[in-house]
Order: structure tokens, then C-alpha cells, then sequence
């Protein structure tokens, strides 16, 4: 029983290695990918020189990112993952649904603002190779703080957290966008995001508010008009 226990675990420790070895050398090389695209732009970065640069076979890179704009999807994710660390990790979910948001955005901001060369390089791509509205994962992030606070009673039923949640990416993604346009950063992107988030979400809050007191609904959900 005693070989049987130390072969087993022998062999899940070289299983372990092998994904930590797998994740280290996706991670090498995403980041010498980044470093290409600010150096060169998406369009003139090649996969070969990816590759070379890394020092990988070409065929490593493919078999870890399998097209050029995979790398654009790893960078919105990551970004997108650091904002969720820091609400989770300071628990700003308890402070409701705006405390949740405003945290994700102060995040973003900070983020993109210490990285600016990063976020126009690989934002600007993403605007002109990929479909960055096409149902935003991070509509459904924003979503799903919303949601919560419609379960605690801290939201309007009547309110779509989705719909909401789309229109906060969505804004998140505009104001970005004109962030990143010309040599210099043209507005404090933090203070312009959460001037976005108070606009939308009062907005929401004040449409339901309208909605109620102009009297019976449609079975779509608008409020009908005599």
C-alpha cells in the first residue's frame, strides 16, 4: 500500500508541474505578444515574430492562442478579472450594487490609466479587428451585482439588470474608447466612468420611478399614454 500511495503521488506531481509549466509558457508568451503590439502595432506584430521573440516554436504560440486576436480576448480578460479581485477581495458586494460597480470601474480606470501605451495599442485593435459590443462578458459581471442587489430589496424589481448591465460595458467601452484617441489622455478616465455609472444608474432608478407614477403598464412593460 505504501509503493502504490508514493507512485500515485509521484505521478500526480509531475501532472502538476506540467500545467504550471504549460500556464507559465501561455503567460511568456501573451506578455511578449503585448510587448510586440504597443512596439509595432496588431497589424505588424506577426505570429512569427511572437514566436521568435519568445523563443518558441511557432507552432507553441498557435497551440496556445490559435488566431492573432486571441490575444485581444486574453487582454480583456485579465483586465476584466483584476477589477472582479478587487471587489471580491475587500468584499465591496456588501456595500450593494453601486458600491460593487463603482469599485469595478475605479479598478478599470486605474488599470488602463497606469498601462495607457497597452490600452490604446490593444483597445484600438480590438475596436477595428473584433466586435467588442457582441454581448460583452463584462455586461453580464456588471449583471450579476445588480441581480443581487434586486434580491436584498435594494434594487427595483421592474429594473433589467441585464439591460442595465449592457448599458453599463457598453458605456464603459465608449468612454474608453475616447480616452484612448491622441497622444495625450483627454479627461480623467476615472472621474468620466463614474460620472457614467451615477447617469445610468439614476437614470434607471428614475425611469422606474416615471414609469409607475404615469400609470398602467403594457404587457411589454411600457407605461401606456392617454
Amino acid at each position: 500500500m505504501k509503493t502504490e500511495s508514493n507512485t500515485e503521488a509521484g505521478a500526480a506531481r509531475p501532472t502538476d508541474r506540467r500545467t504550471r509549466r504549460r500556464e507559465q509558457l501561455r503567460d511568456h508568451v501573451y506578455r511578449v505578444a503585448v510587448e510586440l503590439i504597443i512596439e509595432r502595432g496588431f497589424d505588424n506584430a506577426t505570429m512569427d515574430e511572437i514566436a521568435d521573440r519568445a523563443d518558441v516554436a511557432r507552432a507553441t504560440v498557435f497551440n496556445h492562442f490559435e488566431r492573432k486576436t486571441a490575444f485581444l480576448d486574453e487582454w480583456a480578460v485579465r483586465r476584466r478579472q483584476r477589477a472582479l479581485q478587487r471587489v471580491h477581495a475587500n468584499q465591496l458586494g456588501d456595500r450593494g450594487a453601486r458600491g460593487a460597480l463603482e469599485s469595478s470601474m475605479i479598478e478599470l480606470a486605474r488599470i488602463n490609466t497606469t498601462s495607457r501605451a497597452e490600452a490604446v495599442a490593444l483597445m484600438t485593435a480590438a475596436v477595428h479587428t473584433t466586435n467588442v459590443l457582441g454581448h460583452p462578458v463584462l455586461a453580464d459581471d456588471f449583471a450579476i451585482f445588480l441581480a443581487r442587489a434586486q434580491d436584498e430589496g435594494q434594487l427595483d424589481k421592474s429594473i433589467d439588470p441585464k439591460l442595465v448591465g449592457l448599458l453599463l460595458a457598453t458605456g464603459y467601452f465608449a468612454v474608453l474608447t475616447e480616452w484612448i484617441e491622441g497622444a495625450r489622455a483627454p479627461f480623467d478616465l476615472r472621474e468620466r466612468l463614474l460620472g457614467m455609472l451615477d447617469v445610468i444608474l439614476d437614470g434607471a432608478a428614475s425611469t422606474c420611478t416615471c414609469r409607475t407614477a404615469a400609470g398602467d403598464r403594457r404587457p411589454n412593460g411600457r407605461a401606456t399614454r392617454t
